[in-house]
């Protein structure tokens, strides 16, 4: 007798094998379409960090690293030639290649190249990282720095010589000694202390500059001047007696780091100018352009207008200045209140007055242009060459003796201004 119960449907071993694999197929294809969805989403970030020509830095290490290749990732956007998009990228590098690990020889590359970098903040970056990974190229590209027009890339050169041994770092900062600037004798000065066991009687702290109010450039009282003279005497004094035993030179700098360098295209822009008419950049092609970002509350951007009057005046027929003011966008004393378009132009107006300014005076009304040149820290400025290439972006004023060498250099073809 059976028992009584309900009674089971049939089963059948082909139809449950049928379902599971169309379940599993269900499942694979979701994740496809997923995968898909973020392939898609992962290049359109990537798109937009390049073809952004101010892309954040949030933005790009996002792209960089949700990137299937980071390195190739970082790479693209270290050869799009644009100035935001490579000093990011080469404060990426520590991010994939970590500074206790080996660098892979592309990425070795981007930080070799990066010290010979027209971009000031880009050859920082690179001769840190290099600095933190003991490359033995250091000592060259620091090397290189020391023959710079810039006295704050002679500062740069010379703050990483420390580490290199007396017979090499001595011989190549012994020609710092004559200097024209107090900082870079004294900086000589304190690593021929280092190397030499030696004191010379000059501290750095003996010759802190003083800031000129109305220039904003360091200017030495004459006492402090006469100090690092006493020390520049005693050890050239000294060198002349152990001068055998530093005549070693560094290696040559890789050909690797020429090889990565790349034209850094300025690329163009239109903005009104003070007067009214819209400029574009490209107008000038065929001349220097000294691009110059300032605002009416910057103290060093109105104490270096001098140096650019100058300029006009002497070079203005073949030379065009581009003073591009930024008052337009916020600063952190205005969050309470921005001053209306009318106003800010009336101040730029009145400062243009006061200064006697002669050149072209832009208003980057949106600070689109000054964000491209990464132009936030002030004043900044980017030399142009002729044919539309930058070829120097510093921060800060400088003198004109700098200025003359810096136009000198683009006015020549790259690679041809010594």
């Amino acid at each position: 007798m059976k028992t009584a119960g309900k009674i089971s449907p049939p089963r059948c071993g082909c139809a449950s094998k049928s379902r599971r694999v169309i379940l599993v197929l269900a499942i694979l294809a979701t994740l496809a379409v997923l995968f898909f969805r973020k392939s898609i989403s992962n290049r359109l970030v990537e798109h937009v960090v390049l073809a952004n020509d101010a892309p954040s830095e949030e933005l790009l290490q996002h792209a960089i690293q949700s990137s299937p290749n980071p390195q190739a990732e970082l790479l693209a956007a270290w050869n799009t030639g644009k100035i935001v998009q490579r000093e990011l990228a080469i404060r990426t590098v520590a991010s994939i290649a970590p500074p206790d690990h080996a660098c892979p020889p592309g990425l070795e590359g981007v930080l070799l190249a990066g010290a010979l970098d027209p971009d000031e903040n880009v050859r920082e970056t690179a001769l840190s990282e290099l600095n933190l990974r003991h490359d033995p190229a250091l000592a060259a590209l620091a090397g290189a720095q020391l023959t710079d027009a810039d006295p704050e890339m002679r500062l740069l050169g010379l703050q990483y010589l420390k580490g290199e041994p007396a017979r090499v770092g001595a011989s190549m900062a012994a020609p710092l000694l004559d200097d024209a600037d107090p900082r870079i004798v004294a900086e000589a000065l304190n690593l021929m202390n280092h190397w030499s066991g030696e004191d010379f009687g000059v501290k750095m702290r003996d010759v802190l500059p003083v800031v000129n109010a109305k220039t904003g450039l360091p200017e030495f009282p004459p006492e402090r001047v006469a100090r690092v003279r006493a020390g520049m005497e005693r050890a050239k004094a000294w060198l002349a007696k152990h001068s055998a035993e530093f005549a070693a030179a560094p290696a040559a700098i890789p050909a690797a780091a020429f090889a990565a360098l790349r034209p850094l295209s300025a690329g163009d822009f239109t903005l009104p100018s003070l007067d009214g008419p819209s400029v574009r950049l490209s107008d000038f092609r065929g001349k220097v352009v000294v691009l110059n970002f300032w605002t009416t509350w910057c103290t060093a951007c109105i104490g270096e207008m001098p140096e650019l009057v100058e300029l006009q005046k002497r070079d203005g027929d073949h030379l065009a200045i581009l003073g591009t003011s930024l008052d337009f966008v916020p600063n952190d004393d205005q969050v309470a209140r921005l001053p209306s378009p009318g106003e800010i132009r009336a101040k730029v107006a009145r400062v243009v007055r006061q200064r006697g300014i002669n050149y072209t005076v832009l208003l980057d009304e949106t600070g689109a242009v000054g964000a491209r040149f990464n132009g936030g820290e002030l004043p900044a400025t980017v030399i142009i060459d002729a044919e539309g290439n930058v070829r120097r972006r510093f921060i800060g004023p400088r003198e004109m003796a700098v200025f003359n060498a810096f136009i000198t250099a683009a006015s020549h073809a790259v690679g041809s201004e010594n």
